[in-house]
C-alpha cells in the first residue's frame, strides 16, 4: 500500500510550518502521517509527530518509533528528546499539533474535488458511513476512518486523500471554543451537513448557543449547507450567518416551508419515507422505525437527491444501511477466543486501524482475520488486492480467511502460513474452520452480512447484553487527568470484574493501552487472572490472603499491608526463602474510614517490623476517604487528609525514603485536588457514574444494559401474571416478556411495579415477580413487537436513576450483573 502521491517532501515542511531542520539525511517524500508509536507504518517514508498532551509526551516515544522503522520526526521546540541515531530527518517546530494540521491543510489544497463536512451533536459517524456507501456507488470516495473527527483525527483523515478520489466526506467534532475554525481550515469543505443539536460534549462551552455558533464555523466557506429545519436553533443561526452567500438546503417533517418536505408512514416492519421536492416526490422503503435512524437516513437521502442521484439507485442501496455500532466491538467467542467485530466498514484505512488495534490488544495470541471482498474501494482488481495482501502481511497474522469471489480470484497474492477462501458466507458456514484460543478480526462489506459469522462465533447468545463504550471511559480518563498535575500518577481500580463491566479482563487490557500507571484489585485471584490475560502494569492487591504469598511473588503482584499482623505473616514467609526476594508492598493507613488500615498507634511497631526485613520495599502509603463525594462531610474529609499527612510524614522520616502517597478516589480527585499527592485511584468514576452531582455532567456513562422482547401477549381482565399471582390485570392489557431475570442481576425488588424499563423511549413498568430468567413488562397501548430493544439503563436513563428505584447504589447495580450476560465493548 504505497501512496501514489506524497503528502509533501521533507524540505517543504520548513515553509509550511515555520520550522527548522535540525537533522537531515535526505529530502525524503512523506508518504504517511503517524502520531502513535504503537501502531505499525506500512509505507516507505512515514513522518512521526511528537504530540504533547496533558499527561503524555510523544517525544518520549521517539526511540520506539525509530525501532519500528520511522526515520522522519517533527518535534516541539521547547521539549527534549533522546534519539542517538544519525540516519534521521528531524524538524523542530513551535507546536507539533499545529504543524500536523498545517501539513494536512496543505495536502488538501491539491484536490479540487467535492468535500462534504459533517458535524452535529449526534449521528455524525453513522451519517458519514451511510453517505459513503451511497456516494461511492457513483464516485471514488474517501471518508474519515471510524470517528476520526478531532483536532488530531481530522488531519490524519485528510492526509489520506489520493489523486484518484473524486469525493471526500469528513466528520468534525469539537470540545471547546476555537477548535472548529482550525478543522474548517484543514477540511476546506465545499458542502456542509449539520446533523442535529443536543447536549453532548457541552462542558467546554458557556452555553448551548456558544456551542452551536462554534460548530457552524465549519460551514463558513461552504457552497451549500444541509440540515433539518425542525432544529430551530440551527435554522435561525444559519439564516443569520450564511443566507447571503450560500444555498441553505433544509428538510422538514412538519410540512413547513422547506426545500424538501418529508412524510413518514410506518407499517409493522418497515417505514416509507416520502420526500417531496420542487421536481417531484420520491418514496423510499426502509426497515428503520426509530426516529434517530430515520433522521440520519433523511439527511443522506436529501443530500443525495439534491446532488442528482437516481432515486431508484438509492432505493437499491438502502437495504445495505444497517443501524450497526459505528465502531469496533470486542466480544468473547467460542473455544476461549476473542472476537473483534468490525463488520460495518471495509476499506484499506479501516483495515489497518483494526489490525493496529488487534496487535495492541493481545499481540501474544494466534491472530486470524476473516475479510470479505472490498466493494467500495477507490482501487480495483489486482491493485486493490495486492494492497490488501501487503497490509495484512505486514502484521503477524497466522491465518487469513477470504470471503467473496473477487478476493478468492486473487488468492495467490496472500502468502500467509494458513489461508482459505470461500465464495460466499453460506460456503463458510457449511465448511466452518475450527477456532481455538485465538483473536479473530472480522471485517466485511455490508452486502456480505458478516454478522451471521459473528453470531456463530460469539459466546453467550442470551438475549441480554452489557455494552461498554470504551471511548466514554477514555473520555473520563482524559477529564480526570485534565484536573490533575502532570506528574500525578493514576491507578485504575479494576476489582469486581471492573465494577461488573468485564468478565475476562478485556477492559483491563484496553485500560492498559491508555497509559495508566497502576491497577488495583481486591484479591490475589483477580491479579492472577489479569497477569494470565497479558496485563503487565503493576498490580496492587488490596486484600491479600496470608496463604497466597507464593502466588503474589510468582505473579509479581504487590500486596497492600493493612495490619501489623499481616506484615508479620509476610515477613515469616520471606524469611523461609533461601534468598530473600525483593517484594514491593503498599501500606494502608487508618485515617477514619474504620475498615482495613494501620492506625497511628501501631506505626512504631510497624516500622520496627520493616527494619527486620529490608527486602520488603515500601512503594506507597495510602488511605481511603469515607465521604469524599458528600459536601456535608467535607470537614471530616479535611480531617482525614490531615491525619494522612501527619502519618505519612512520620513514616517517611523514620524510613528515610519517600514512597508514593495516594488518598483520593474518583470524587476526591475532582473535589479535593490539593490532596492528590503522587497518585489518585479511579474506580467507578472511570465508568462515568457514582460521582457527586456537580461532577456528573462532565463525565460520560459507559455502560448500557439492554435486552430484547421475547414475546408480546394479550392478558384478559381478571387474569394474574407471573409467579405467586402478584400482578392482577384490572383491565385487558398487553405485556412483553423479556429475557432478563434475577439470575442475570436484575434484583427481585424491581418487580411488581417498583422498577421499569425503556421501550421505544417509553417507561414501561415491570409487573409481577421477577423470575430467574424472565421478567414481564406492561406495554399496554404501545406498538411493541417481538425483537424490540429494551433498555434497563444507558447514558440517557442512568444507572443511578435505576438504583434509586430500589434504594440502592450504582455500585451495587453494576456489580450484580451476572457473568452470563454477554459483554461487548465498543472501541
Amino acid at each position: 500500500m504505497i501512496k501514489s502521491m506524497p503528502i509533501a517532501y521533507f524540505n517543504e515542511l520548513v515553509s509550511l510550518t515555520k520550522g527548522e531542520i535540525i537533522a537531515q539525511v535526505d529530502n525524503f517524500p512523506i508518504t504517511e502521517l503517524t502520531v502513535d508509536s504503537r501502531y505499525k507504518t506500512i509505507t516507505d517514508f512515514p513522518l512521526f509527530f511528537a504530540l504533547v498532551g496533558i499527561n503524555h509526551d510523544g517525544h518520549a516515544y521517539m526511540p520506539e518509533a525509530y525501532q519500528k522503522g520511522i526515520r522522519q520526526f517533527v518535534v516541539n521546540r521547547d521539549h527534549s528528546f533522546s534519539l542517538p541515531a544519525k540516519d534521521v530527518n528531524i524538524l523542530q517546530v513551535p507546536h507539533t499539533l499545529t504543524a500536523l494540521q498545517q501539513l494536512a491543510a496543505f495536502h488538501r489544497t491539491k484536490f479540487p474535488i467535492a468535500v462534504l463536512a459533517i458535524t452535529g451533536s449526534n449521528g455524525k459517524t453513522i451519517v458519514k458511513e451511510w453517505m459513503h456507501l451511497l456516494l461511492s456507488s457513483q464516485y471514488k470516495t474517501i471518508s474519515s476512518p471510524h470517528s476520526y473527527n478531532s483536532q488530531v483525527g481530522v488531519p490524519l483523515s485528510v492526509a489520506l486523500l489520493e489523486p484518484y478520489h473524486a469525493y471526500a466526506i469528513f466528520e468534525a467534532g469539537i470540545s471547546t471554543k476555537g477548535e472548529m475554525t482550525k478543522l474548517a481550515q484543514i477540511i476546506q469543505p465545499t458542502h456542509g451537513l449539520f446533523t442535529n443539536m443536543g447536549t453532548a460534549h457541552s462542558q467546554g462551552f458557556q452555553d448551548e448557543q456558544e456551542k452551536l455558533t462554534e460548530k457552524a464555523n465549519l460551514f463558513t466557506a461552504c457552497n451549500k449547507v444541509y440540515y433539518c429545519k425542525e432544529h430551530t436553533s440551527i435554522h435561525t443561526l444559519l439564516q443569520q450567518r450564511h443566507a447571503s452567500n450560500q444555498t441553505l438546503v433544509n428538510w422538514s417533517l412538519k410540512q413547513t416551508e422547506a426545500t424538501y418536505s418529508v412524510t413518514l408512514k410506518q407499517a409493522s416492519q418497515q417505514t416509507t419515507v416520502t420526500i417531496q421536492a420542487a421536481h417531484g416526490a420520491y418514496d423510499f422503503t426502509v426497515s428503520f422505525q426509530d426516529y434517530a435512524s430515520l433522521e440520519n437516513l433523511i439527511h443522506c437521502l436529501v443530500y443525495a437527491l439534491d446532488n442528482g442521484y437516481n432515486p431508484a439507485q438509492l432505493q437499491s442501496l438502502l437495504p445495505q444501511l444497517k443501524p450497526l455500532p459505528m465502531r469496533l466491538t470486542l466480544k468473547s467467542a467460542i473455544h476461549r477466543c476473542k472476537l473483534i467485530d468490525d463488520s460495518y466498514t471495509n476499506d484499506l484505512t479501516s483495515l489497518k486501524l483494526a489490525l493496529d488495534f488487534m496487535q495492541s490488544y493481545h499481540k501474544e495470541a494466534k491472530q486470524t482475520i476473516i475479510l470479505s471482498d472490498m466493494l467500495q474501494s477507490a482501487l480495483s482488481g489486482h491493485a486493490l488486492y495486492a494492497s490488501i495482501a501487503h497490509v495484512i502481511q505486514s502484521y503477524p497474522i497466522s491465518r487469513f480467511i477470504g470471503i467473496g469471489t473477487a478476493i478468492s480470484a486473487y488468492s495467490t497474492l496472500f502468502t500467509l502460513p494458513e489461508k482459505c477462501f470461500f465464495n460466499t458466507v453460506e460456503a463458510f458456514i457449511a465448511h466452518q474452520p475450527s477456532f481455538t484460543e485465538e483473536v479473530i478480526l472480522i471485517k466485511g462489506a455490508r452486502p456480505f452480512q458478516l454478522e451471521r459469522i459473528v453470531k456463530r462465533l460469539e459466546n453467550n447468545n442470551y438475549g441480554s447484553i452489557l455494552a461498554i463504550d470504551v471511548q466514554a471511559i477514555r473520555h473520563n480518563i482524559c477529564y480526570f487527568r485534565s484536573k490533575l498535575n502532570a506528574s500525578t500518577k493514576v491507578m485504575a481500580m479494576v476489582k469486581a470484574a471492573n465494577y461488573g463491566s468485564s468478565s475476562n479482563h478485556e477492559l483491563t487490557l484496553l485500560l492498559q493501552r491508555y497509559g495508566l500507571d497502576y491497577l488495583g484489585v481486591a484479591y490475589v485471584e483477580e491479579g492472577i487472572r489479569a497477569r494470565e490475560q497479558g496485563i503487565t502494569l503493576p498490580i496492587i492487591v488490596m486484600d491479600p490472603a496470608n496463604d497466597q504469598w507464593e502466588n503474589i511473588l510468582h505473579y509479581q503482584l504487590e500486596p497492600s499491608i493493612y495490619s501489623v499482623d499481616l506484615l508479620a505473616e509476610l515477613i515469616c514467609f520471606v524469611k523461609t526463602k533461601v534468598v530473600q526476594p525483593t517484594l514491593p508492598i503498599h501500606l494502608k493507613l487508618e485515617t477514619g474510614l474504620y475498615r482495613l488500615g494501620i492506625s497511628a498507634t501501631e506505626l512504631n511497631t510497624l516500622l520496627k517490623q520493616l527494619k527486620q526485613c529490608p527486602s520488603l520495599q515500601v512503594v506507597s502509603l495510602f488511605s481511603h476517604l469515607a465521604a469524599s463525594g458528600t459536601a456535608e462531610q467535607d470537614a471530616y474529609t479535611l480531617l482525614q487528609a490531615e491525619r494522612f499527612r501527619q502519618m505519612t510524614q512520620y513514616i517517611e522520616e523514620k524510613l528515610g525514603t519517600q514512597p508514593l502517597k495516594h488518598l483520593l478516589n474518583s470524587n476526591g480527585a475532582l473535589r479535593f485536588p490539593q490532596f492528590q499527592f503522587d497518585m489518585v485511584r479511579l474506580g467507578i468514576g472511570l465508568h462515568g457514574v457514582g460521582v457527586a452531582p456537580s461532577i456528573q455532567p462532565h463525565l460520560m456513562p459507559s455502560s448500557t444494559l439492554k435486552t430484547t422482547v421475547s414475546q408480546v401477549k394479550e392478558v384478559p381482565k381478571g387474569a394474574t401474571i407471573g409467579y405467586n399471582r402478584k400482578a392482577l390485570a384490572k383491565q385487558a392489557m398487553t405485556i412483553a416478556i423479556i429475557p432478563i431475570g434475577y439470575a442475570d442481576g436484575l434484583n427481585k425488588i424491581f418487580g411488581n411495579g417498583k422498577g421499569h424499563v425503556i421501550i421505544q423511549n417509553h417507561y414501561c413498568p415491570i409487573i409481577g415477580d421477577i423470575c430467574m430468567d424472565r421478567s414481564m413488562v406492561d406495554v399496554t397501548n404501545k406498538p411493541v413487537k417481538r425483537g424490540e430493544e429494551v433498555i434497563i439503563f444507558n447514558a440517557q436513563h442512568s444507572v443511578e436513576a435505576v438504583a434509586q428505584q430500589i434504594g440502592s447504589t450504582s455500585y451495587e447495580i453494576l456489580t450484580q450483573i451476572s457473568q452470563r450476560v454477554k459483554r461487548i465493548y465498543y472501541i
